[in-house]
């Protein structure tokens, strides 16, 4: 499984605070937390908020997750996952202004201990299980990163990335799938930069999670089936 990294400047001035994302304890001076966010499995499981820069430990253990992360500034946003000696070994985003997005972790052997965030303006980052992963059926479009599950058996899948105009790079896209409970990288299905679109051999039953600065969709074809004109 790739990892995506993208090159960035020096670390702001200010001091990461360190405080638990959990809903049974939180720190006195931690901020308030916003109202749950509601995904497709009911309610998240924990969640944090902030508005500045933060060092969030995830309480959750070793098993897969999903994060729900949205920022609702208009400034930069960064949202790195940190291994159990808090270095980074993974970027979940990177954009400029208002974003939201879903992310795995702990889906393979890298587990994550804490995310640190880097935002300039109000954000949230709320904790969901792997069964709150919306079914691919047939064409699905999304907005950014997120997580599906595939219920079939082995297909075709055909993908498309619309790109990202806010990047000089045209944004990243990262395709990989994992086993249904989360527990095991599988493939990867695309890793490219920029605009682009492409089919490949998608097994079944799987999650497919992809990491995107802009719009994105899939289309899932079992294997067998006519070829649409």
């Amino acid at each position: 499984m790739k990892w995506f990294q993208r090159d960035r400047g020096k670390p702001g001035k200010r001091q990461a605070d360190v405080v638990p994302l959990s809903g049974v304890a939180q720190s006195d001076d931690a901020p308030r937390q916003a109202p749950p966010l509601l995904t497709a499995g009911g309610p998240a499981l924990q969640q944090i908020g902030g508005d500045g820069d933060k060092v969030a430990q995830l309480t959750t253990g070793q098993g897969p997750v999903i994060l729900d992360i949205t920022h609702a500034g208009a400034g930069h946003f960064v949202v790195d996952a940190l291994d159990g000696r808090l270095h980074s070994q993974s970027q979940l985003v990177y954009t400029d202004g208002p974003f939201s997005c879903r992310s795995l972790v702990n889906g393979d052997d890298r587990p994550v201990s804490a995310l640190r965030i880097q935002g300039d303006g109000p954000w949230t980052v709320a904790v969901s299980p792997v069964s709150s992963a919306l079914t691919c059926e047939g064409d699905t479009r999304r907005g950014a990163s997120d997580v599906l599950r595939h219920t079939g058996g082995p297909a075709i899948a055909t993908l498309r990335y619309e790109g990202d105009p806010r990047s000089d790079d045209g944004g990243y896209f990262l395709v990989d799938t994992f086993e249904p409970d989360g527990n095991g990288f599988l493939d990867e299905l695309a890793s490219h930069v920029g605009p682009w679109h492409g089919e490949a051999p998608l097994t079944g039953p799987c999650l497919i999670y992809a990491r995107s600065d802009g719009p994105w969709s899939i289309s899932v074809r079992p294997l067998g089936s006519p070829t649409s004109p």
